[in-house]
């Protein structure tokens, strides 16, 4: 569970971004259906942060187009979440895996 002052990433319009437990960065196991509710976050070029981050933001093209990646995790949004600062994904169960919170210190995906 993440804590209430917990630094979270966003997209780039305020809302919270989540990874899938089970994902690659090549085979992401959240494509077709799952996109509905789990919209990746795409980028046409280089991903920036308004914030200093301690990872690396890079684009990853796989089936779901080119999609950006925190430290090797694939980011998504959810449908879910109406407002910004909502986090209703965390701890959700589905696709194979669990959604999480990506956060700035999420360490590489191996």
């Amino acid at each position: 569970m993440m804590g209430a002052n917990e630094t979270v990433l966003t997209s780039p319009d305020g809302f919270t971004l989540y990874y899938l437990t089970v994902d690659t960065t090549t085979a992401p196991k959240c494509t077709g259906a799952c996109l509905t509710n789990w919209p990746p976050l795409l980028s046409n070029g280089n991903p920036s942060s308004m914030v200093p981050l301690t990872g690396t933001l890079t684009v990853v093209m796989n089936a779901n187009g080119d999609q950006v990646s925190y430290n090797g995790h694939l980011l998504y949004r959810f449908a879910g979440d109406k407002a910004k600062g909502d986090a209703k994904g965390e701890g959700l169960q589905a696709f194979g895996g669990v959604w999480k919170v990506a956060t700035p210190g999420l360490t590489v995906a191996g």
